[in-house]
C-alpha cells in the first residue's frame, strides 16, 4: 500500500475524531462561531486550492438563511480586492497548514480590522494566532495530495452551515467500508488514457467536483477540470466522442435528475462517463459505469460520502498512467511562494 492510499484509508478516524472533539472540547467553539453568524449578513470565504473549493458545500445553505456569500482565490483577492475589502463582511480563512502564503497575508492585512475566522489543521501556526475565532480541522498529520484536511474542511463547514455532529458520525462509520476495490479499479480502467478528463456537478457536489479535477492534476497528472453541469452545455458540450473522458457526479437531490439526464446524453454520444451517485434508479449504456453511494438524505453529505472512494479512484488512474499518486515532482504540500 503506497503512502498516499495509508492517508486515504485514515480518513474515517479522522473524521471521528473531528467529531468527538466538537462534540466536547470544542462544543464552545462552534457556539462562538454561531454567535458570530448572527451578527453578520455578508460571509467571505478565502482560500488556495482546495481550501478555495470548500465553501462551495455551504454556499446554497448559508445563502438560504439569508447571508451573501462570497468565495474567492487568496491571491486574487490580496493583490485587487483587498484595498477595498468591506470590514463589516465575516472573513473565513482557510488553510490546512495555517502558513499558505497568500492566505496568510489577507489574515495578516484583515486582522484587527475586519472579523477574521481561520479554520486550519496547525494549531500554532501564524494564521491560528492572529484569528478572531480558530477552528481546528483536527485531521491529523498530511503529507502528501489533501485528503483527510479536505474530508474535515467539508465536515468542520457543514458544522457551521447548521450540519448535525450524529450525521458525520454515521458518515465517518460507513466511509471504513464504502470503497469496492474492485469497482474502482473497472472505473480507472475504463478511463484510460485519461490524458484528460471532466469533472461536472452542480450545487454542493461541486465541492467534490473541483477536489478531484485539482487532485487529479496532482496525483495523476491528468488535465482535469470541473464544470458547473449547465456550464458544460455551454460549448465545451462539443468535446463530446469516443476520446472524451468525464466523471459527472449525481447525488438526489435538486438537480440529480438532470445530471443523470445529462451524463446519458454524454455516454449516448459515445464519451467514457464514470458516474458517481447515490440514486438508486440510473441510466445504462455500454458507455455509462457507475459507481454507487450511500444516501445520508442531505445533497452536501455526498461530496463526504465520497472522500474515500474518489481517493482510491486517484491512486489507480495514476497507477495505469504510470505515477504514484501523492508523489511531488515539482511542488511542495504547503506553498510559501507566490
Amino acid at each position: 500500500m503506497t503512502k498516499f492510499l495509508k492517508e486515504v484509508d485514515a480518513q474515517p478516524q479522522a473524521l471521528l475524531d473531528l467529531v468527538s472533539f466538537y462534540r466536547e472540547q470544542g462544543a464552545g467553539l462552534l457556539e462562538r462561531w454561531n454567535k458570530l453568524l448572527e451578527k453578520h449578513s455578508s460571509l467571505t470565504f478565502i482560500g488556495m486550492g482546495t481550501s478555495e473549493l470548500v465553501g462551495l458545500l455551504v454556499q446554497d445553505t448559508l445563502y438560504a438563511q439569508g447571508k451573501t456569500v462570497n468565495i474567492y482565490d487568496a491571491g486574487e483577492y490580496f493583490h485587487y480586492l483587498l484595498p477595498s475589502c468591506r470590514t463589516e463582511s465575516l472573513y473565513v480563512m482557510v488553510s490546512q497548514s495555517g502558513e499558505s502564503v497568500e492566505t496568510r497575508k489577507v489574515t495578516e492585512a484583515l486582522a484587527g480590522k475586519a472579523p477574521v475566522v481561520v479554520l486550519a489543521n496547525a494549531d500554532d501556526s501564524t494564521m491560528a494566532r492572529l484569528a478572531d475565532l480558530y477552528l481546528p480541522m483536527k485531521a491529523g498529520a498530511e503529507r502528501l495530495v489533501s485528503n483527510k484536511t479536505y474530508q474535515n474542511s467539508l465536515a468542520l463547514l457543514y458544522l457551521m452551515a447548521d450540519g448535525k455532529l450524529g450525521k458525520l458520525g454515521e458518515l465517518a462509520r460507513y466511509l471504513a467500508d464504502s470503497c469496492r476495490e474492485e469497482e474502482v479499479i473497472q472505473a480507472a480502467q475504463f478511463l484510460q488514457p485519461a490524458e484528460s478528463i471532466h469533472f461536472i456537478a452542480r450545487g454542493p457536489a461541486l465541492a467534490a467536483a473541483c477536489q478531484m479535477a485539482l487532485t487529479f492534476m496532482e496525483g495523476a497528472k491528468t488535465h482535469g477540470t470541473a464544470f458547473a453541469a449547465g456550464a458544460f452545455r455551454h460549448g465545451p458540450f462539443e468535446v463530446l466522442g469516443e476520446k472524451h473522458r468525464a466523471v459527472c457526479l449525481a447525488p438526489k437531490g435538486k438537480t440529480g435528475e438532470l445530471c443523470l439526464a445529462m451524463a446519458q446524453e454524454m455516454a449516448s454520444k459515445r464519451s467514457c462517463v464514470v458516474l458517481l451517485t447515490d440514486m438508486a434508479r440510473v441510466p445504462k449504456h455500454e458507455n455509462l459505469l457507475t459507481i454507487r453511494v450511500r444516501p445520508f438524505g442531505e445533497e452536501r453529505l455526498f461530496p463526504l460520502a465520497l472522500t474515500v472512494i474518489q481517493g482510491h479512484f486517484l491512486h489507480h488512474v495514476a497507477r495505469l498512467r504510470g505515477y504514484e499518486a501523492g508523489v511531488f515532482d515539482v511542488v511542495s504540500k504547503v506553498t510559501t511562494v507566490e
